[in-house]
């Protein structure tokens, strides 16, 4: 792909807006003839005479520019006469060696395309060459200090260049892929510096004074304007230090942990409000000093933990959203949550080991949301666990495969708009008392094949505007009382065969409005053309899909595809595992 020749005609163009044309190829030799061009988003390096990275000398660039295959830049000379240091109005430089945001490539054809672009040494006089050759390229490429955005991919060299510690006006900096470094550069004295991610740096073994600033002595503040810090895909980093053990980062209140197996300490952050740990070992967790203003926690995938210690979870009056997600060795969960007075979300997946909740989850009066999914261990809600939970909103559990009941206390869930109940195989009932749910807007019951009935309580809960019944081939007949439920405004029902009829006072319902019935034969079959027996019972009813989204012809809403979606859903969850 190339830009048409006819554009050289353009001699007064200002705005080349190309962004997101990540397959353009090579540049046109009549670029540095547009001498008015300030929009020029992407720029392809190439070795082809006419067409060097010079071609920007003369171009006063505005906004964002994202310069591709740095790979082919061998001269620093050419590199210095592009003038990026005299671009004043350039807010985002981004300095890929390769291609631009390929999210489709995988680390593995990185490194395979990495090694083709840049062929192995003979001798290390040959790669300390070929090193000096990089470094001299991206110091040549410096910006101009008011450059707010800087983004660097794929970086072949073993330093940072100095001059990004120099940049004082960077707001943003995603330094992603390079692997060959062994230190992070210093930044700490980038005083309007707001989010910072760094991402696939396997060469670091530490996290240190380089960091923060490279003069002798301590500076007494640092990362002055850091709110958000991501340290993605760090496999060689063992520790995180900061100076003299003060708090380097006094503004930041986001920060995320992912793949860094072998970290064993961090430093501690006051002001953190939200802290994601992903594929880290358990050694983090017990070394770790996490803030008291910690509002969001999220754990996943950490390897070696069998339980969570109670000091980890004490004294979080702050935490509001909790989620232990894909840790297959915990057993546990410590009394202390409980304590979590503030906490309105709950979320515990792929915690195969667990077979029991806390009994002091009854403590949790704030707690909305509650998320329980492929937990094999779970046998049992127990009554107390859930009666205290005042404000439920959203209870949801999945994939629970030896859960064989609710507690009757369920009841008590008085605020509880949502429950969905999918992949449950145990489950064979609800319980009968669920008149007292009068806030319950809707109700799921997703491949829980030994499910048999609808209680006799529901047809009490006048708000029920949604029930969604699928894949559950124990359920026979819906209950007459279903015509009480005169809010109910969508009846979804797949994957029934033994469901042989609807009954009779349907066509009271009057706010129904959709009415969906997939692969249940024998009530397809009934309801196959207008006029028969049982039309009356669906007629009043405006959007009705009988049939499978296959077989049928009439135009349908978008929940016809519902179940479909929730089993590929499902096999995605199960990738992730």
């Amino acid at each position: 792909m190339q830009l048409p020749n006819s554009m050289a005609n353009m001699t007064r163009l200002r705005h080349l807006n190309i962004t997101g044309c990540l397959q353009l190829a090579r540049m046109p030799s009549y670029i540095d003839k547009l001498h008015e061009l300030q929009t020029l988003s992407i720029y392809v390096v190439e070795e082809t005479p006419g067409r060097s990275i010079s071609q920007l000398e003369r171009l006063d660039l505005h906004g964002e520019l994202k310069i591709k295959y740095l790979s082919r830049l061998y001269d620093p000379g050419q590199a210095r006469l592009a003038r990026f240091w005299d671009k004043v109005n350039l807010e985002l430089l981004g300095l890929y060696w390769r291609e631009i945001d390929d999210e489709s490539v995988t680390e593995s054809d990185v490194a395979s395309l990495l090694k083709k672009e840049r062929p192995s040494s003979s001798n290390s006089s040959e790669q300390h060459e070929q090193d000096a050759a990089v470094a001299e390229v991206i110091s040549a490429l410096q910006p101009h200090y008011n450059l707010k955005r800087f983004l660097l991919r794929d970086y072949p060299g073993t330093k940072f260049p100095a001059w990004i510690g120099d940049l004082h006006s960077l707001v943003v900096v995603d330094l992603r892929q390079c692997n060959r470094c062994q230190l992070l550069p210093t930044l700490g004295k980038l005083s309007s510096l707001r989010i910072l991610t760094l991402r696939g740096m396997n060469g670091v073994r530490r996290i240190g004074k380089e960091f923060y600033d490279e003069d002798e002595e301590w500076s007494s503040t640092f990362f002055q304007s850091l709110k958000e810090l991501a340290l993605i895909d760090f496999p060689s980093l063992e520790e995180w230090s900061s100076p003299d053990g003060q708090d380097a980062f006094p503004m930041m209140s986001k920060l995320i942990i992912n793949r860094c197996p072998n970290l064993q300490a961090m430093p501690f952050f006051e002001s953190l409000q939200h802290l994601e740990l992903r594929e880290c070992s358990a050694a983090i967790l017990n070394s770790f000093e996490i803030s008291t203003s910690i509002s969001v926690f999220i754990i996943e995938k950490v390897s070696g933990l069998l339980s969570l210690s109670g000091e980890l979870l004490a004294h979080r009056s702050n935490l509001t959203s909790l989620e232990i997600i894909s840790c297959r060795e915990l057993q546990s969960l410590p009394s202390e949550l409980g304590n979590l007075t503030a906490l309105k979300s709950l979320t515990i997946r792929w915690c195969e080991n667990l077979s029991s909740l806390p009994q002091d989850l009854k403590n949790l009066t704030a707690l909305e949301s509650l998320e329980i999914g492929d937990c094999y261990s779970l046998t049992a809600l127990s009554k107390d666990q859930i009666r205290g939970l005042s404000s439920l909103r959203i209870l949801s559990i999945e994939n629970c495969t030896n859960l064989s009941s609710l507690p009757k206390s369920l009841h008590y869930l008085a605020s509880l708009e949502h429950l969905t109940l999918m992949f449950c195989p145990s489950l064979d009932s609800l319980p009968e008392d669920l008149q007292h749910l009068p806030a319950l807007h809707s109700l799921t019951i997703i491949s829980c094949p030994k499910f048999s009935r609808l209680p006799q309580g529901l047809q009490h809960v006048k708000m029920l505007h949604r029930l969604e019944i699928r894949s559950c081939p124990g359920l026979i007949a819906l209950p007459e009382h279903v015509e009480n439920l005169t809010s109910l405004r969508s009846l979804a029902i797949s994957d029934c065969p033994n469901l042989k009829c609807l009954p009779d006072g349907l066509n009271l319902l009057t706010a129904l409005q959709h009415l969906s019935i997939q692969h249940c034969p024998e009530l397809e079959e009934q309801f196959a053309q207008k006029g028969g027996e049982d039309w009356p019972k669906i007629a009043g009813i405006p959007h009705k899909h009988i049939g499978s989204p296959i077989s049928r012809q009439s135009s349908g809403d978008s929940s016809s595809n519902t179940c479909f979606g929730l089993q590929f859903k499902k096999f995605l969850k199960m990738l992730k595992k």
